[in-house]
């Protein structure tokens, strides 16, 4: 679905609101109250050091790691949808966020049988999720693509493409699972649910860095080339862009970005899909754009994290919210599509 441009002024109304609602989450997150100074202090680190604890070392690590896969979730798909021109091209389900999350399994339960992976410290998880997620991603786009003079792929025919994929990478990760030693599979299994308990400094390090340069990558590059390839490839090739490597350079950019997000809390579903979506009707976009989507995916992550640790009588992982929210919001797109043909 597509919705008429609505002009700078709604555009900047939702940037200032949802930049608002993510202040507010994220200081309900760090247990802070709805007061200014607090907030000052905390930031100049002028707090009392009971506060700067709780913040800094307790609760700053999850909060980070909640904007992070948020708004790197919400870039990637936002970048996969508008490239592919389908509502369902989003990384976790065309199997790039479970190429991740192989990727990161195997560096767990690999690491007991190969020491040399634990000298990469940090930077294991993150490197493994990522190759992983463009292994995935160049197994997506080679069966998907199609020979002859007007070789190419389509969008439906790489979400489909994607869902077998997406099946087969699961059963390799079971498989994984069954061979592990119990200290590696409880690790992994408490990864493969999507939480953020895991979150820490050391680990959102690596992965920010690698989210950061991609992800400037598919808001730079995504200016630039999005608006031309939403005419159509003839159009743009007639425009003067090499269609076929700004497609390829967009997508590349978009799985290292879901990689590195996988990488810090395991897959987390349905927020590169729902994001782009909501932040389409939002901000009233002619197409999928990566910012306002990463805005609303980071908003999207705090308050599904919020709501797992606070409405249950248990904590939920963020990623067993995200996807019972996010699944009737997938059947009524499918539901939507399905009425439109």
């Amino acid at each position: 679905m597509r919705v008429l441009d609505s002009g700078p002024w709604r555009r900047a109304l939702a940037w200032v609101l949802l930049g608002s609602l993510l202040l507010v989450l994220s200081a309900g997150a760090l247990g802070l109250a709805p007061d200014p100074a607090q907030w000052w202090a905390v930031a100049t680190g002028t707090a009392d050091a009971r506060t700067m604890f709780l913040v800094q070392e307790l609760r700053g690590p999850r909060t980070a790691a909640a904007v992070l896969i948020g708004a790197a979730l919400g870039m990637a798909g936002a970048v996969t949808q508008a490239v592919l021109r389908n509502v369902l091209a989003s990384p976790d389900i065309i199997g790039v966020t479970a190429g991740a999350g192989l990727g990161a399994v195997a560096s767990i339960v690999g690491a007991a049988g190969f020491p040399a992976l634990l000298l990469l410290g940090p930077w294991r998880l993150p490197l493994a999720a990522g190759i992983g997620a463009l292994a995935a991603g160049a197994l997506v786009l080679l069966f998907a693509w199609r020979g002859g003079s007007g070789g190419g792929f389509t969008g439906t025919r790489l979400v489909l493409v994607g869902l077998g994929v997406n099946a087969g990478l699961g059963a390799a990760v079971s498989w994984l699972l069954l061979r592990a030693e119990l200290p590696d599979l409880a690790s992994a299994l408490v990864w493969l649910t999507g939480s953020l308990n895991q979150a820490t400094w050391d680990l959102l390090g690596p992965s920010a860095a690698v989210a950061a340069v991609a992800g400037a990558g598919c808001v730079v590059l995504g200016a630039r080339w999005l608006p031309v390839l939403a005419l159509g490839d003839e159009l743009a090739a007639g425009l003067g862009l090499r269609v076929r490597p700004a497609v390829l350079a967009l997508l590349g950019l978009a799985v290292v970005v879901a990689g590195a997000a996988t990488a810090v809390a395991g897959p987390v579903g349905f927020v590169a899909f729902v994001a782009p979506q909501l932040a389409l009707r939002l901000f009233r976009t002619a197409q999928e754009d990566p910012a306002s989507a990463a805005l609303t995916g980071a908003v999207l992550m705090l308050l599904a994290d919020l709501v797992g640790k606070n409405l249950f009588p248990v904590v939920l992982p963020v990623g067993l919210v995200t996807s019972i929210a996010g699944a009737p919001f997938l059947v009524w797109v499918l539901l939507a599509l399905s009425r439109r043909r």
